[in-house]
């Protein structure tokens, strides 16, 4: 038996920590009015919602789909579950594609994100242990993000 860390798929988790260190140093702060010691606020959120993105990805890619089965044959079975469904559709299209920018970065993160995951479960880790894999991987990899940007914006590049 393999230890716990030579196990690792080490290349779709390198991927996971570059996707989500260019987020990171990409992330945006909305323009507000300057306020004195607000600046700090807005950056504590930003990077706080950032944090709980990934964790959400991370739980999103771990959670057990058999109940999302079983959510989704119940909503098919009545003509209005299948209404409810198409409008619903509709309108998250016309989300992203007015929206394209953001549903893109979360579609790459998503998709990094798959990819390790199904590498972990490959590799024979459970449900917990990949969540807890993806979840450290993610964030590792934004606060990588975050030291660049801090950085680059103290050097002045």
């Amino acid at each position: 038996m393999k230890p716990f860390f030579q196990k690792l798929p080490w290349i779709s988790l390198s991927i996971l920590v570059l996707t989500y260190t260019t987020y990171g140093f990409t992330l945006p702060l909305p323009p507000l009015p300057e306020v004195e010691g607000f600046q700090w606020h807005r950056a504590y959120t930003v990077w706080a919602i950032a944090a709980a993105i990934a964790v959400f990805f991370a739980a999103l890619l771990t959670a057990p789909l058999r109940s999302a089965k079983t959510l989704v044959a119940a909503w098919s079975k009545t003509d209005l579950g299948i209404l409810i469904a198409a409008v619903g559709f509709a309108f998250a299209a016309v989300l992203a594609i007015s929206q394209i920018y953001i549903f893109a970065t979360g579609l790459i993160l998503l998709s990094a994100g798959s990819l390790a995951r199904l590498d972990i479960q490959t590799a024979g880790y459970t449900e917990r242990q990949a969540f807890w894999i993806l979840t450290a991987t993610s964030l590792i990899g934004l606060i990588v993000g975050w030291l660049m940007h801090y950085y680059r914006g103290l050097l002045g590049f």
